[in-house]
């Protein structure tokens, strides 16, 4: 039969194992919420750089079209110039004049080749953005139909997941009102610390949260006085129940 003080340590790590499954519920629920919120963030950001990607290649296919319209302009122009120019050769009586007119020709038809030219990898540039644009597109488009379900789902999932947290914070509340303050505040520092192993049993003399043997002294003075004693290895709140329990 326990004693009056083995009683209330016993309460004590009753409650202390309580609250440690109801802080692990918590955690995991916790560690959940923050991964579906990572996830369905991680969808909408990959989005943004998309459409960004999408957005930067159509400025510079733009870019590149108004360049071409441009470099067709001004061979259409100089065309032009080029037949004023042999028209007027035909009206031209002075030799002077004419070689003057045959040598302005001659610098448009090289001006319009170097035009031309430029013009041809212009045009290869357009169609080579032209093509990742519309694979862009075709990648933004795909992205956004796989994201709005699975984002939904996530932040769905999300929320009821904080509405859960909200209840169980009440009964959480509720196991660690009454418990000593000092005691409260030792263990929820080894929870933070160790993973959510704040309170582990002493078996055979081993820790089992550390798997490390604990002094006999110690160990015996689990067993005589059933308090709560922490283990000098790894500091957790160590408790001992008879192997009948």
């Amino acid at each position: 039969m326990p004693t009056a003080n083995e009683a209330l340590a016993d309460n004590e790590i009753d409650r202390l194992a309580a609250l440690q499954e109801v802080d692990r519920r918590l955690k995991d629920q916790r560690d959940r919420m923050t991964l579906l919120v990572s996830e369905a963030d991680g969808y909408e950001l990959e989005i943004t750089r998309q459409r960004e990607q999408v957005g930067q290649l159509t400025t510079e296919r733009d870019t590149l079209e108004s360049r071409r319209a441009a470099m067709d302009r001004q061979l259409e122009v100089a065309g032009g110039k080029i037949r004023d120019n042999r028209m007027r050769m035909n009206r031209v009586r002075n030799a002077t004049e004419l070689l003057a007119l045959q040598r302005e020709i001659d610098l448009s038809k090289e001006a319009n080749q170097q035009v031309e030219e430029e013009l041809l990898r212009v045009m290869e540039l357009v169609e080579g953005l032209s093509a990742q644009l519309a694979a862009a597109q075709e990648a933004l488009q795909q992205l956004e139909e796989q994201a709005e379900a699975a984002v939904a789902s996530r932040r769905a999932e999300a929320e009821a997941l904080r509405q859960e947290l909200e209840a169980e914070r009440g009964n959480r509340e509720a196991l660690a009102a009454g418990m000593d303050p000092s005691l409260r505040s030792k263990y929820e520092q080894l929870f933070e610390r160790r993973g959510g192993h704040a309170v582990v049993a002493a078996r055979n003399g081993i820790c089992s949260g550390c798997r490390m043997q604990i002094p006999p002294q110690l160990y015996n003075e689990l067993q005589k006085y059933r308090d709560i004693r922490q283990c000098p290895n790894c500091h957790r709140i160590l408790y001992w129940r008879p192997a009948a329990e």
